[in-house]
């Protein structure tokens, strides 16, 4: 295929993935140029719903049990009964469930024969890119859930930078991630950057 983001490295040719083409989403394929090439384009694990927004659900849990409690004690001044309780418990829950699944969907990350990428944003759009041959660190994180999830998340830092500038969170198998985007640095990291 021609088609901008569309060409894809095969097996056959020693390259990086399968033929089996894959487009990103229309935003990432008006930022890739003609001729580049896609390598892998990957979306953090269906386990980022749940592990990156634990903390919020159990805030509301945890809140709506105080609640629950404090409308059992006499000296409380609100008495909010059991069955307003939950049911609102319930409906935050599910607000909260559907926008980490819309915030997940908005999550790709994009490995091309140039640069790697990361688009996110559900109500404001960031593409955030670095040119292989600008990358000079990487590094795998993972906390311990991570870890027994086969999760990580992967940074990319140029030379001189504070931080990673390109960071693609909780992707599966994070190791093999990481060996195929050295090895596209290696291999094509030399050239020009566009």
């Amino acid at each position: 295929m021609n088609d901008r983001g569309t060409h894809m490295a095969s097996e056959a040719s020693g390259e990086l993935t399968d033929s089996t083409p894959v487009i990103p989403s229309l935003s990432v394929q008006k930022v890739l140029q003609d001729d580049e090439t896609v390598l892998m384009v990957l979306r953090p694990s269906p386990w980022f719903v749940v592990i990156d927004g634990a903390g919020v659900y159990l805030l509301i849990l945890l809140g709506s049990l105080f609640c629950a409690w404090l409308g059992h004690k006499t000296w409380s001044p609100v008495a909010i009964p059991e069955s307003q309780i939950f049911p609102a418990c319930a409906s935050l829950l599910m607000i909260r469930l559907i926008w980490k699944i819309i915030d997940w969907a908005n999550r790709i990350y994009v490995l091309t024969d140039r640069r790697v990428l990361r688009r996110r944003g559900v109500i404001m759009l960031s593409i955030i890119e670095m040119p292989l041959r600008r990358m000079q660190h990487s590094a795998i994180y993972a906390r311990v859930l991570e870890r027994s999830l086969a999760l990580g998340t992967i940074g990319f830092a140029s030379a001189g930078s504070s931080g990673f500038e390109v960071v693609w969170e909780m992707v599966s198998d994070p190791v093999d991630v990481h060996h195929k985007v050295l090895e596209a640095v290696e291999r094509y990291g030399q050239g020009p950057s566009t």
